[in-house]
C-alpha cells in the first residue's frame, strides 16, 4: 500500500473519529410529558364563540367560549395542536394504561378501573410491551415522576431513575361543601373553593416540584431527562382556590352546554344505558334538572380549568429558564373529556365527543428552527401514538416490542399537519363497544350491533343521529364502509354492557 493511500486513510479515520465526538457532544434532547385529568375540549385554543337562544346563552362548534387556559394556548403557539385527538378509553385507568403501553384495550384486555373487568388481552403492558418510560430509561434518561399518571398515581410501573412526587386526590374538607350527601355521600362528588391556602393546593404543589427538578443545573455529561407529571384537575372533586371562582363568570352569566330537547331519541338503547349505569348517576337529576346546580358545576369545572393552566405556566416558566430550554420537547394531553349536561349525561364513559375528544399539543425544541408552528392538525389522532412518536422523535435505538406498539408516530404531521391520513381514531369502551373518528364523521358500533353516525363537520355537537338514513344514502353507506373496516379483530372476551351490568362471561 502507497504511503500516499495510507495517509488518505488516515485523514479519512481521523475525520469519521472527530465527527462521532462532536455528535456524542451535542445537547441531549430531553422530554416533558404533562397529562391532565378528565379535560375535554374547553381550553381557550380549542373554543369557538357563543350565541343567544331565547335570552339564554350556550356554546356553539367546539371548546366553551369562556374558557381562560393562557399556559395552554401558548404551548399551542409554539407547537402543533391536534384538534382531533382521541382517547382508547373514556375513563381513566384504561386510557392511562394505554397511554404509557402503546396498547389498546382490545390488545391489552384492560376495560375498567377494576382488575376485575380485564381480559386476557394478546399482550400485557411491562411484560411483551415495554411501558413508555421504561423504555426511555433502558436507554439512559433519568426519569421524574410527580402526580397522577397511571390511574390513582399508581406510578410504580413506570420506573425511574430519581424519587417521585406523589399525591393523592384532595385534599379534602372537613365537611362536603355543595353536592349534599343526601345526593350522593361520597366525597370525590363535591365541588366549591377549597383549599383556603393556595399553597396546599395538589397542581400547584406538583408543579412546583417538578419545577424545582427542571431548574437543577444540567451538564452536556449529565443523563438526559424524561420528566412526567400529570395533574389532578378538574377531576372531581372540583375544588380550587377561591382566586380561582373569582376569575371566572359567575354563575349567573356562565355559559351552558347546548341541550336539546329529545336529543336521546335517536340513540339505541344501549347507547343511553351506557350513558345512565355508572355509579355517578345519581348527579343527573341534582345537576340537569335544577338549573342553578348546572351553574355551579359548570362555573366550577372552568375554575379548576384555570387553576390547573396556571400550575402548568410554573412548570412551562421554569422549562424556559432552565439549562434544557432550547432543546426538550413538550407534550400535553388529557385522558379523555368529561360531559356538562350533554347527552343528558354528567361526567365521562360514553362515545360522544364530550368524553372521547381531549387537547393534545407536540411541542418541538425550540433549536429546531425549520418546524411548523402555531399550527393546527386536524387529522383524527390517538393518545397511544403518544408512545411511538417520542420513541421517533429522540431517535431511540429499535427495540423489540416497538413493533408491538398499536399507536403511529405523528412525526409526519409535525412536519405537515395537512399531510393526509387513512387510519381513524379510535375509542373503547369496554368489550366490543367502539367509535371511529375520521376527518369528519364519527361512526359508533356497539356490542349488540345497534349504530351511530355523525356529520362532526356540521353536527359539532352530535346531535343527529344519522344511522337511520344508511339504507337510503349511498354516500353514508360509503363512510361506514371506510370506517368498519378499523374496528378492532379477534378482541378478547370482556365486558361488553350489552345488559346494565358488567359481564365478564
Amino acid at each position: 500500500m502507497s504511503k500516499a493511500l495510507i495517509c488518505s486513510l488516515l485523514l479519512a479515520l481521523t475525520v469519521s473519529a472527530n465527527a462521532l465526538v462532536a455528535k456524542s457532544q451535542e445537547p441531549k434532547d430531553h422530554i416533558l410529558l404533562i397529562t391532565i385529568d378528565d379535560l375535554n375540549d374547553w381550553i381557550g385554543c380549542l373554543s369557538d364563540t357563543i350565541e343567544s337562544r331565547h335570552n339564554r346563552k350556550h356554546a356553539v362548534g367546539e371548546g366553551h367560549p369562556q374558557a381562560n387556559t393562557p399556559n395552554l394556548d401558548r404551548l399551542a403557539r409554539r407547537g402543533v395542536l391536534f384538534t382531533n385527538a382521541h382517547c382508547q378509553a373514556p375513563i381513566c385507568r384504561p386510557s392511562r394504561t394505554s397511554i404509557f403501553s402503546g396498547l389498546r384495550p382490545t390488545t391489552s384486555g384492560i376495560y375498567g378501573n377494576r382488575g376485575e373487568y380485564d381480559a386476557e388481552g394478546r399482550l400485557r403492558p411491562g411484560e411483551q410491551v415495554t411501558w413508555m418510560t421504561r423504555r426511555f430509561q433502558a436507554a439512559g434518561y433519568e426519569i421524574f415522576t410527580a402526580g397522577k399518571l397511571l390511574h390513582r398515581g399508581r406510578n410504580e410501573p413506570l420506573g425511574g431513575t430519581a424519587p417521585s412526587f406523589r399525591t393523592n386526590q384532595g385534599p379534602y374538607p372537613p365537611e362536603k361543601l355543595n353536592v349534599p350527601e343526601s345526593v350522593t355521600p361520597a366525597r370525590i362528588w363535591d365541588i366549591g373553593a377549597y383549599p383556603e391556602n393556595e399553597e396546599d393546593f395538589n397542581d400547584l404543589r406538583i408543579a412546583k416540584w417538578i419545577a424545582g427538578k427542571i431548574r437543577e443545573p444540567y451538564l452536556p455529561s449529565d443523563s438526559p431527562r424524561f420528566m412526567a407529571l400529570g395533574f389532578y384537575n378538574p377531576h372531581l372533586p372540583l375544588f380550587a382556590p377561591q382566586k380561582w371562582f373569582d376569575a371566572v363568570p359567575t354563575r349567573k352569566e356562565v355559559v351552558l352546554s347546548p341541550m336539546p330537547e329529545n336529543d336521546l331519541d335517536d340513540l339505541p338503547e344501549i347507547a343511553k344505558r351506557i350513558g345512565t349505569r355508572v355509579h355517578y348517576n345519581q348527579l343527573v337529576p341534582w345537576a340537569i334538572e335544577n338549573e342553578e346546580n348546572l351553574r355551579r358545576l359548570t362555573q366550577a369545572y372552568l375554575a379548576c380549568t384555570s387553576a390547573m393552566d396556571d400550575a402548568l405556566g410554573e412548570v412551562i416558566d421554569a422549562l424556559d429558564d432552565s439549562d434544557m430550554a432550547n432543546n426538550t420537547w413538550i407534550v400535553v394531553l388529557s385522558d379523555h373529556g368529561w360531559h356538562l349536561g350533554e347527552k343528558n349525561h354528567i361526567a365521562k364513559q360514553t362515545l360522544w365527543t364530550r368524553s372521547t375528544r381531549v387537547p393534545m399539543i407536540i411541542v418541538p425544541p425550540k433549536r429546531i428552527e425549520d418546524t411548523p408552528r402555531g399550527v393546527r392538525c386536524n387529522r383524527p389522532v390517538e393518545l397511544l401514538d403518544v408512545y411511538p412518536s417520542l420513541v421517533d422523535a429522540l431517535e431511540l435505538a429499535p427495540a423489540t416490542s416497538d413493533s408491538e406498539l398499536d399507536g403511529l408516530s405523528l412525526i409526519p404531521w409535525l412536519h405537515n399537519p395537512e399531510a393526509p391520513k387513512e387510519r381513524p381514531a379510535i375509542t373503547t369502551h369496554y368489550a366490543h363497544n367502539h367509535s371511529l373518528c375520521d376527518d369528519r364523521y364519527r361512526y359508533t358500533r356497539y356490542a349488540d350491533g345497534s349504530e351511530e353516525l355523525y356529520d362532526r363537520l356540521n353536527d359539532p355537537h352530535e346531535f343527529d343521529n344519522l344511522a337511520d338514513q344508511v339504507n337510503s344514502r349511498e354516500d353514508l353507506q360509503t363512510v361506514i364502509k371506510r370506517l368498519s373496516v378499523w374496528i378492532p379483530k379477534n378482541e378478547p372476551l370482556g365486558p361488553d354492557l350489552v345488559n346494565d351490568h358488567l359481564h365478564t362471561k
